[in-house]
């Protein structure tokens, strides 16, 4: 009976609305689930898919540590190409900032940004020191020019033209823009979260920049697709399912009105599923790394 109480009492349900149109402002910018998931299983502050240089290694052969391992050779392939140490780097979607990290370590001047609060909390307690942005790339407003911009993952958050204006307006001459994202390859792709590479290769053109470096890291990133897809499947799916029976045979009253809230956490599943769908991945997207340069004027 007292499983049931909040639902007879009016009290109850008036705070249930309020709560429910308090979190109905939810902004996925300022505190992705995802992420912060991923972020707690990882526990290395890289929120980047890594670079595996053994491509045909099997996804129950990857351990969490060689996933780690594969993050920090992913970032020190983009700190590489970091030319100017004089000038400040921005790096653009700095996620939990384990790059910026690096670059501290390596005595980088750095700045991030992120529009995610919690992030912000998060670097900011480790790295007091450190300058931090709190808001998205668009609304951005440089109080300098940077040497070197990082997007690692996160220009298919940011249209296209806003991206090379904001970029075009924080770089410095000859300074360095260092991109990788997942690019789709064709019009019928049938995840649509990332730019077209033809239109991103247009906006190079159009805008002035120079392509340093061009490389294919798509079958880099895979093992890691694929090893995020073997836990969904032997541990997420079972974990749920073990959840859902185990309300169904313990309340099943709750269990019948919570069928719309199942079917929404199934489909959420099925759309983070065909999200590690590596052979989905490599019809429809690739995954590039781009080192540009700005020419003087």
């Amino acid at each position: 009976m007292s499983s049931i109480t909040p639902f007879l009492n009016p009290i109850e349900w008036f705070r249930a609305y309020r709560f429910n149109k308090q979190n109905a402002k939810f902004d996925k910018s300022s505190y992705d689930l995802e992420l912060y998931l991923y972020s707690m299983i990882l526990n290395n502050n890289m929120l980047h898919w890594g670079y595996f240089e053994n491509i045909d290694v099997e996804p129950d052969e990857i351990s969490l540590k060689q996933v780690g391992e594969a993050q920090h050779r992913y970032a020190n392939n983009i700190l590489a190409q970091v030319a100017d140490k004089k000038h400040p780097v921005l790096d653009v979607g700095c996620g939990m900032g384990g790059m910026a990290e690096l670059m501290l370590d390596q005595s980088m001047d750095v700045e991030v940004l992120t529009p995610n609060k919690n992030q912000i909390a998060y670097i900011s307690g480790r790295h007091p020191e450190l300058t931090c942005h709190r808001c998205k790339f668009e609304h951005f407003m440089p109080a300098k020019r940077y040497g070197t911009i990082i997007n690692s993952e996160s220009l298919q958050y940011i249209t296209l033209d806003e991206a090379f204006r904001k970029v075009d307006e924080s770089i410095l001459p000859n300074g360095r823009w260092i991109i990788t994202d997942y690019f789709r390859t064709n019009d019928n792709a049938r995840n649509r979260g990332s730019h077209r590479l033809d239109d991103f290769r247009e906006h190079v053109k159009q805008h002035g920049w120079n392509i340093l470096v061009e490389k294919d890291m798509t079958r880099n990133v895979l093992p890691t697709i694929r090893f995020v897809n073997l836990y969904i499947e032997r541990f997420l799916e079972p974990i749920k399912h073990y959840g859902f029976e185990k309300l169904r045979f313990k309340k099943a009253w709750l269990f019948y009105l919570t069928g719309r809230l199942r079917t929404k956490i199934n489909s959420k599943i099925v759309k983070e599923r065909a999200a590690v769908d590596s052979e989905r991945f490599l019809n429809d997207k690739k995954y590039l790394f781009f080192v540009l340069e700005k020419s003087a004027d």
